[in-house]
């Protein structure tokens, strides 16, 4: 694997802490060459030893294809970048419906069609209940007018998501109103559409994966979470071994024709029943939990997009915990000024000015 260079994105540790870290993190286990891509300097990346290389291009905060190819060709011939593994909710739709681009200049990816990005996004999951998975009931709200219909359907508490991120739990139609106007207005700018979902009691649980192009689960780990933030955001968690969830997991995987890593959320309610209530196409922030079990996911998502072929394997240690750190990393100033003026950050220039 050290012959492989793998550009990875997600970056930022702000609020809810991104996948790319962890992803980075494991990448040097199996030692790849990582560069780290990111549109903003502000990123601890710049420090990381989990980076080689650290560049800044605006084109992929702002989608902009032909300035991307370019921006992506330079890193390659600098790097011999191979593969890229986006990290991010948002990044994950612009890196499917270009994918051809990018393979046309040589960088392979291992993601989900657009067709499968939409069966499981926030606003269709409701959908997949037709298939037999116990989804919480859902009614998506674009006017505020409407929510007093709402209360008609779903009972006190209710769920409130933004279609790509956050999420809140209103107690009455006070936290019903102020939840309403806080996601459409910072993430939709106010004229979006708001997930409204049944409050299911339980405790959390959640599974991540890779299939592989053609359709099979060929990594897995359970979860159960012990910590999460306001925003559901796990902090504490605890490898499982659970044949039910990794059976939902391989007919997720089958009905939604899915490629590319994953990460299934659950409740489990006091009747032993699992409600999926979030599917993230990507892999979690707590990735490397799953490394240090002895599933390297980043490592099985760079051989399958370079064309290897790797077999299924269910196995990783159970019984381990991890409790996210976070914690202040200090750096010259030099790092942050050579990134704002050249874009790039090469590992040469921080050992050449240290």
């Amino acid at each position: 694997m050290n012959e492989i260079c793998v550009g990875v994105t997600g970056l930022k540790i702000m609020s809810s802490p991104q996948t790319g870290f962890g992803v980075a993190r494991s990448l040097k286990n199996c030692g790849c060459k990582v560069v780290g891509i990111d549109e903003t300097p502000l990123t601890p990346a710049i420090c990381s030893s989990y980076f080689d290389n650290v560049y800044m291009i605006k084109s992929l905060y702002t989608e902009n294809l032909e300035e991307f190819i370019e921006d992506i060709k330079k890193i390659k011939k600098e790097t011999n970048l191979k593969v890229i593994i986006p990290c991010c909710d948002s990044e994950i739709y612009f890196f499917s419906k270009y994918r051809k681009n990018l393979e046309e200049i040589g960088i392979k990816m291992l993601v989900p069609s657009l067709k499968s990005l939409k069966m499981t996004s926030k606003l269709y999951l409701y959908n997949l209940k037709k298939y037999g998975l116990n989804i919480p009931k859902t009614i998506i709200v674009s006017e505020k007018n409407k929510l007093e219909d709402l209360t008609k359907e779903l009972n006190f508490p209710i769920v409130c998501k933004g279609a790509l991120k956050d999420s809140y739990i209103a107690k009455d139609k006070t936290d019903l109103l102020i939840y309403f106007d806080r996601i459409n207005n910072m993430l939709h700018g106010g004229h979006g559409k708001v997930i409204f979902q049944e409050f299911i009691k339980g405790d959390f649980y959640c599974t991540t994966g890779v299939a592989d192009s053609d359709n099979k689960l060929i990594r897995h780990m359970a979860m159960k979470k012990l910590g999460v933030d306001i925003t559901g955001a796990t902090w504490c968690g605890l490898t499982i071994e659970n044949e039910v969830l990794k059976k939902i997991s391989e007919k997720f995987v089958e009905i939604t024709k899915w490629v590319g890593p994953f990460e299934l959320e659950f409740i489990k309610d006091s009747d032993g029943k699992y409600w999926l209530f979030e599917i993230n196409p990507r892999l979690p922030a707590y990735i490397y939990l799953a490394t240090a079990s002895s599933q390297n996911m980043p490592e099985a998502i760079a051989k399958l997009a370079v064309g290897e072929k790797i077999e299924k394997d269910f196995s990783y240690i159970k019984d381990l915990v991890f409790t996210r750190l976070a914690e202040e990393i200090i750096y010259p100033k030099k790092y942050l000024d050579y990134l704002n003026t050249n874009g790039k950050l090469l590992e040469n220039v921080k050992i050449k000015n240290d």
